[in-house]
């Protein structure tokens, strides 16, 4: 007889429990086993998506500093631009209003007929009279508007010694 047969039921009850156990034992650290590997591999899953969404979040974030710089350096860019064009247009206006002054200093020039000296004693209306061969308030007034700036507010007041710029007729 083998030796299974040799056990009384007895011992054949007491190794089927023993095995029973054995195997629950077994079955439960397996699943144990089974578990904690589950979970580890659920903790490396949330931790590589961790570190995803943290590398996402920082490529995001220096996008976004990339974009805010470019968009700073074409806002500047576009300042240098209107103020380069503004200091232009200055230049070019400064340029224009020197060539009418010197237009309207050529035009005055041209306007005059003479320079005079003037003596004492001498007054508009008499200058007027030499040179206009009339000593009428308009011809007086047109030295004095040609001079005013030497003369002064009042024409009676001219001064010996003062040089007088004689407007054509």
């Amino acid at each position: 007889m083998s030796p299974e047969q040799k056990k009384s039921i007895l011992d054949q009850a007491i190794d089927a429990l023993t095995d029973r156990d054995e195997k629950a034992a077994a079955a439960k650290a397996a699943a144990e086993a089974q578990a904690k590997a589950e979970a580890e591999a659920r903790a490396k899953a949330a931790a590589e998506e961790n570190a995803r969404n943290v590398a996402e979040a920082n490529l995001k974030a220096q996008k976004e500093a990339a974009e805010k710089a470019a968009a700073e350096a074409q806002a500047k860019l576009k300042e240098a631009e209107q103020k380069a064009a503004v200091e232009a247009n200055q230049k070019a206006v400064e340029a224009r209003n020197e060539q009418i002054k010197a237009m309207l200093e050529a035009q005055k020039a041209a306007e005059v007929l003479t320079t005079h000296k003037v003596e004492a004693g001498e007054t508009l209306s008499g200058i007027a009279l030499k040179y206009y061969k009339s000593s009428t308030r308009e011809s007086w007034m047109k030295i004095y508007e040609a001079n005013k700036a030497i003369i002064g507010d009042n024409p009676g007041m001219i001064k010996a010694g003062q040089e007088l710029k004689i407007p054509k007729p």
